[in-house]
């Protein structure tokens, strides 16, 4: 089946702080020609993410968290949402592109400063207190709807001719990368409150949407 997203689950900013690495996937195929000269083909269009969670000790409470959030998901066969500690937030460029005349997907827009290249990434989980939608520049109040859900914006009226932005607040949708949660016990003790727990494998996958 595919990967339902539980929208209401959320990765706490507490195990994100105690520390997370990353990695920023493609796939494109390589083919070494005879003349020595190479050919690539690209398979993935957009990037798909990872994160490595626990990879520093975490606190008793944290630990207990993660893997809670293994048991609510199935061990990962649910998806559930977190903050990507360095790219959750789109203060200007973000764009929406038309769907139809009065529906558009939100998108990010990234900017290579010098030669002025973009690539868009799909925006599907916004944090609907955090949004704000522009028409030519002007914040507009009222007139439209979010699906918070899917990162599609519904205008009443097909807009006149201008560039419909937003700015906001996003989730990364992920999900456990394995069925198994290892643990080690780096500090332990008579006090509960004071073991610290280390997980040597827990990976987080980007849910493609």
């Amino acid at each position: 089946m595919t990967i339902t997203v539980l929208s209401n689950v959320i990765l706490s900013n507490g195990i994100i702080h105690a520390g997370i690495k990353g990695r920023n996937r493609r796939k494109n195929r390589r083919i070494s020609m005879v003349s020595g000269h190479k050919q690539i083909n690209i398979e993935w269009t957009q990037t798909l993410r990872e994160y490595e969670v626990a990879t520093v000790p975490l606190r008793r409470e944290d630990w207990m968290e993660l893997e809670g959030l293994h048991e609510v998901t199935e061990g990962g066969a649910y998806g559930f949402l977190m903050l990507d500690p360095k790219d959750h937030r789109v203060t200007t460029g973000g764009v929406a592109d038309s769907l139809t005349s009065t529906t558009f997907q939100l998108y990010k827009y990234v900017t290579e400063a010098v030669s002025a290249r973009t690539k868009a990434r799909k925006i599907t989980r916004l944090q609907a207190a955090s949004f704000k939608l522009y028409l030519s520049g002007v914040l507009q109040s009222t007139g439209f709807t979010l699906d918070a859900q899917t990162g599609i914006v519904t205008i009443a009226a097909a807009p006149a001719e201008g560039i419909i932005s937003w700015t906001g607040i996003f989730y990364v949708p992920v999900h456990f990368q394995s069925d198994d949660l290892d643990w080690d016990m780096v500090v332990s003790g008579s006090d509960p409150d004071g073991r610290f727990i280390v997980g040597p494998t827990v990976v987080l996958e980007e849910v493609r949407e």
